[in-house]
């Protein structure tokens, strides 16, 4: 300590001496321009802004800058990044591009094409039309690209899937003056006043209306990036044109260019098909549905003006909402442009931007377990009495309703708990704090079996329930972290004194003290959920926290729910009751009327109103300053039970899993059902004692959970056995075992002209039915795309490899490995054989780019594919396995490839 205090003092010295400041100050700066273009490789492409008095919005802004310039690489294009509701631009590269060029939208413009037609009542909300995949006008043709079997489109999924047919008839109902007034209202046409040296206005012809103008083709209408950002940003936060600004956070006033009406209706649709987009239509390839935020977007692909080659759009927002938000919810526009790209390579461009904002935004989504409606903590049988779980063990599988999709799914129990983990857990590091969260969740959910008994299934994926993300191979959100505490902890559940299941709850942070339930909700509370003192959540994100509320808006906000509704005024709030934990237990509201309200539901009614991150508990004080009234709060979240905040740093700190239990459930402890049957047990991580081809698969019946034999039927061909549920077509499996022998035949002939005689075993195929089911069968991360052991080749479902594109290069690489394994009976080296089967199964171009600089030694190589794939990353990984083929590339370059087979068939 003296030695650093000493450096310090000597630092300090030198920036006193004005002479040796300057020199400093110098050095400083050219040192900043060396970094900059060594990181980056072209400074006039990087633009910093300056970060402002609010640390964490300028240290924000310029994690966006640095992530949009990365993303962007040397491709030729631009990003901007904007705050949706000031119009202030947080980061972009490339202004001269962003700024002052133009070029056709191309499927950019579709949703104000909708917002065109639905104002002119051209399309509505249920118009449908069937895509016949080819449009043609006069000499203008064009394709679709998305799947041929669709039913007929609405606009919803004509947004999602950018269909050019739908929305070039759409063009040939729609007047001129229509889709031009809609355009010329957003600002298209016209300079946005941005801040910058240079500007284009912009082309938006007239008097040349064509169907194909609809769809964003032609030279009718161009318009710079900004332009597009600016229009989709006001369609998006309600109608507010801003004018935009390069600028700092700190006193930032923003500038309204016009005020738009848009409807609510038609505003909510096409947001819904901008979700769509990211969900399962043009964007869903770039996987930003994973990220830990609502992401919603379009893409658009253009070809140039008199051109052949093709130009992509992706104009994107960002949410920390659960479900579709309001205007004012969306906190950040990305805007992707690429010269000579696609609309889905401009979408991939924007998901490290968005990763970026996920990690460092100081606003996260409520990590709330469920509601403040605690009589469904037991489902209810016929007679409405409550009934017990503890004899009848973990269910095999539980019904759940995805809010977004309006869909029902039924999956295995443990594949519920493993999605709620995504979602709850997705930014814990700890995996001692995981366990233990990962214990709250699954006893929660058992708890509270059959809490949507009367819709029909158990559980939604709103906080209502437990917040739900469906865990297959592209989900990217789920860390293998996760997915080994699930599986460390299966079986294990919270319960109390008398060895029965406890009630089980979590929030992202107490805030110094966990809530009684008793105080918070009413009713008895157990003795584990009387509230703890919490010491380690104190130094985390959200101990502390203030917020300052107008009185106009406030009252706005308690004016949507009757039980604040006092008026247009708020004369006065007060807290009149504090309970021992610190939190508001009740509430006097003055105006026209006075009215008392409990603590947690007024913290529920303004964040419903004003956004989640408004009040983030109902740990507050409240005084007053001048018209605006300022709440000094800590903690996120209800409070009760298990303490995210807290649990990672006991975590930190060397805590086991059942110590942080332990620590907030006091009285309660770590255990099991009595005599229950636990499938997740007995059936999908047993991997030794299963018979796999036997298993017995859970179904929903009238009567209850029942056990059912699982639908798998076989096919044969001369040297393969494939197993697959009957729900996949034999056609497929027939082509696949085809694919199968052509490579078998292939593969041997190589082998061959190296002289060596080889025979493969009859191999069997396993197709698994879900993520879930590979995953607990092959313990292989969910990222994974198969698994070979011995003579068997585990396979994730088809349906995931196909959308992947990686069917055939899969069953390729497997194949490969068995080969390798039978000429070198088991002997080859990992890097050896790993690299290898990437270069014969032709996925080498997938890795290359992931190779590390300078390359790794063998034995470097060989010690990262070592390691457990579970405790690695996807990328981890990709850099090993790149690696790998590297060096194996190198050495049949140097060697020919008859040589090094006869290298593998050494053991070497």
């Amino acid at each position: 300590m003296q030695e650093q205090r000493s450096i310090g003092d000597a630092v300090a010295r030198e920036w006193n001496n004005p002479a040796r400041a300057l020199f400093l100050f110098g050095c400083t700066v050219v040192l900043i321009a060396i970094v900059s273009a060594v990181a980056f490789k072209s400074p006039a492409r990087l633009r910093f802004l300056s970060a402002s008095n609010d640390p964490g919005a300028g240290d924000l802004d310029q994690r966006l800058q640095v992530a949009a310039t990365l993303a962007l690489g040397d491709r030729r294009g631009a990003v901007i990044v904007m705050d949706p509701q000031t119009g202030r631009i947080r980061a972009v590269v490339n202004p001269e591009v962003a700024f002052a060029q133009i070029f056709p939208p191309g499927s950019a413009i579709k949703p104000f094409t909708a917002l065109a037609g639905l104002r002119s009542g051209v399309i509505d909300e249920d118009s449908r039309t069937l895509c016949r995949e080819k449009y043609s006008h006069h000499a203008f043709q064009t394709t679709c690209s998305h799947p041929r079997d669709l039913p007929p489109l609405t606009p919803t999924e004509a947004l999602a899937y950018s269909c050019n047919y739908y929305f070039s008839t759409v063009g040939e109902r729609l007047s001129e003056e229509a889709f031009t007034g809609t355009l010329k209202e957003f600002g298209f046409g016209n300079k946005t006043g941005v801040n910058a040296e240079h500007e284009e206005t912009g082309e938006l012809r007239r008097n040349v209306w064509r169907p194909q103008n609809a769809i964003g083709e032609g030279n009718y209408f161009q318009a710079t990036p900004l332009q597009m950002i600016d229009a989709y940003s006001a369609l998006v936060n309600g109608g507010q044109l801003w004018v935009p600004s390069l600028a700092q956070a700190d006193n930032f006033a923003a500038s309204s260019r016009a005020t738009i009406a848009v409807k609510d209706s038609d505003r909510e649709l096409i947001l819904k098909g901008m979700r769509g987009a990211v969900r399962y239509g043009s964007a869903e390839k770039a996987n930003l549905y994973s990220l830990p935020l609502y992401v919603f977007g379009k893409t658009g692909t253009a070809t140039e003006i008199n051109g052949f080659r093709t130009h992509g759009w992706f104009v994107g927002f960002a949410s920390q909402t659960d479900t579709d938000p309001d205007p004012q919810q969306v906190k950040l526009a990305v805007l992707v442009f690429l010269v000579r790209g696609h609309g889905f390579e401009a979408a991939e461009v924007s998901r490290s931007i968005f990763n970026e904002f996920a990690r460092h935004s100081s606003e996260p989504a409520p990590a709330e377990t469920h509601a403040n409606d605690t009589t469904a903590a037991l489902p209810s049988n016929d007679s409405g009495v409550a009934v017990s779980h503890a004899a009848q063990g973990f269910p095999d599988v539980v019904r759940v309703h995805l809010v977004r999709e309006n869909s029902t799914h039924t999956i295995a129990f443990e594949d519920y708990v493993r999605g709620v983990m995504a979602a709850e857990g997705s930014m814990e590091t700890e995996p001692e704090a995981l366990k233990a969260l990962a214990i709250a969740v699954r006893t929660y959910a058992f708890k509270n079996l059959g809490r949507h008994k009367k819709d029909g299934y158990d559980f939604c994926t709103s906080t209502h329930c437990e917040r739900f993300r469906p865990v297959d191979a592209e989900a990217s959100y789920v860390s293998p972290a996760v997915l080994k505490a699930v599986a460390a902890t299966t079986g294990e559940i919270l319960v109390d004194e008398r060895n029965e299941p406890a009630e089980s709850y979590f929030s992202a942070s107490c805030g110094g003290a966990t809530a009684n339930l008793a105080t918070l909700w009413g009713g008895n509370a157990p003795a584990y959920l009387r509230g703890v003192r919490d010491e380690y959540c104190t130094s985390e994100a959200h101990h502390t926290w203030t917020d300052v509320i107008s009185q106009a808006q406030l009252a706005r906000a308690l004016q949507s729910d009757p039980r604040t509704n006092v008026g247009e005024h708020i004369a006065n709030l007060n807290i009149l009751r504090t309970d021992a934990t610190g939190r508001a237990e009740l509430i006097a509201i003055e105006g026209n009327r006075r009215l008392t309200v409990s603590g947690w539901d007024f913290k529920i009614i303004v964040g419903r109103a004003l956004g989640w991150s408004i009040l983030k508990s109902s740990r507050f004080s409240i005084t007053h300053s001048g018209s605006n009234f300022v709440f000094h709060g800590s903690g996120f979240g209800h409070g009760l039970g298990l303490c995210q905040e807290g649990a990672h740093v006991m975590a930190e700190r060397g805590a086991t899993y059942r110590q942080i239990i332990g620590k907030y459930f006091p009285s309660a402890h770590v255990g099991r059902l009595n005599g229950g049957s636990n499938f997740a047990d007995d059936l999908m991580w047993n991997r030794n004692s299963v018979d796999y081809r036997n298993l017995r698969i859970p179904v929903a019946t009238a009567n209850g959970w029942q056990r059912a034999r699982a639908a798998r039927t076989t096919l044969r061909s001369e040297h393969f056995h494939a197993s697959y549920i009957t729900t996949t077509s034999q056609r497929e499996t027939e082509a696949l075992l085809r694919l199968l022998e052509s490579s078998r035949t292939s593969l041997l002939a190589r082998v061959g002209a190296a002289g060596i005689n080889v025979d493969l075993p009859l191999l069997e195929i396993y197709i698994n039915e879900t993520t879930g089911d590979f995953v607990g069968r092959t313990g292989q991360p969910a990222w994974a795309a198969a698994a070979t052991k011995g003579t068997r080749i585990e396979l994730q479902p088809l349906a995931t490899l196909k959308r992947r594109g990686i069917l055939e290069t899969t069953l390729r690489h497997e194949l490969v490995h068995t080969l390798i394994d039978a000429v070198g009976r088991g002997r080859a080296a990992r890097w050896l054989a790993e690299g290898l089967a990437l270069n014969l199964a032709g996925e080498g171009a997938l890795v290359a780019r992931y190779e590390p600089r300078p390359n790794l030694t063998t034995a470097e190589i060989e010690k990262r594919l070592a390691n457990d794939n579970v405790n690695q990353s996807a990328n981890d990984m990709r850099v090993a396995y790149a690696a790998a083929y590297g060096e194996v590339k190198r050495l049949l370059a140097r060697e020919g490839e008859a040589n090094v087979w006869r290298r593998v068939a050494r053991g070497g």
